[in-house]
């Protein structure tokens, strides 16, 4: 009787061609998943990069350079001031997700796709691998995180020049600030704060101030002001025939 034991198994060697497919994404979110907490720290750094890109352009409205008048603590805090970074992190991914539907759909699906790339609709809607006008020769994954990258660039500079545009206007909060000797005079409005510095901005006269935090005594926010009503014009009243 024969007692040879059966030879083990060889395991299957990954294949060349789908490791040469993948991604920079894609390899990038693998590296991810063997380190979570070197996940956490590039989202942290990504969400303060991104609190850095959106306070340059609120404050160059005003004429600030605020990187000049930022601690080192700052940096590093910067982007939890305003929690539509994190919102639009997560924008990001699953946006970069939406983008992909069609491409999976097409591998999962590769003969009926074959059949409705006759239709233009369909290549407009569910582009091929080798359409350059839809992807510009990168790979699906990278070309969506790249799209959702700079559409939240355009989206971060078109509200933070809506809101400074706004506190130009005589909007935003009204404060009243007292420093060490008298209030300071004027119709400020507070931009923001840094661990050093307050930046308050006149509107009436166009005068952006920053004043260290250690000289301000006290700060009080204003309420808004009230509308005021609208009286009946007596001459329009007269005009009006009665019935």
């Amino acid at each position: 009787m024969n007692t040879t034991p059966a030879p083990a198994p060889i395991p299957a060697l990954p294949s060349v061609e789908a490791d040469a497919d993948r991604s920079v994404v894609r390899r990038l979110w693998d590296v991810f998943r063997r380190e979570p907490m070197l996940l956490v720290t590039c989202s942290y750094l990504f969400v303060s990069i991104v609190g850095l890109w959106d306070l340059y352009w609120f404050y160059r409205r005003f004429d600030i350079p605020i990187l000049e008048f930022l601690q080192s603590s700052d940096y590093f805090v910067s982007g939890l001031r305003r929690p539509v970074y994190l919102a639009l992190l997560g924008w990001t991914l699953l946006a970069s997700l939406l983008v992909l539907l069609p491409e999976r759909w097409r591998r999962r699906n590769p003969e009926r796709a074959a059949q409705l790339d006759r239709r233009w609709w369909f290549r407009l809607f569910f582009p091929r691998r080798s359409d350059w006008w839809a992807y510009l020769w990168l790979h699906p994954e990278t070309m969506a995180t790249v799209s959702a990258l700079f559409a939240m660039g355009i989206v971060l500079f078109s509200t933070s020049t809506t809101r400074a545009e706004r506190i130009q206007a005589g909007g935003g909060a009204a404060v009243q600030v007292h420093l060490a000797d008298a209030p300071l005079a004027g119709d400020w409005r507070m931009l923001g704060t840094s661990s050093a510095y307050v930046f308050l901005w006149d509107p009436g006269r166009g005068l952006a101030e920053v004043v260290p935090i250690e000289s301000i005594t006290r700060m009080r926010p204003l309420p808004p002001p009230v509308p005021a009503e609208r009286t009946p014009d007596p001459t329009r009243a007269a005009d009006v025939p009665a019935r």
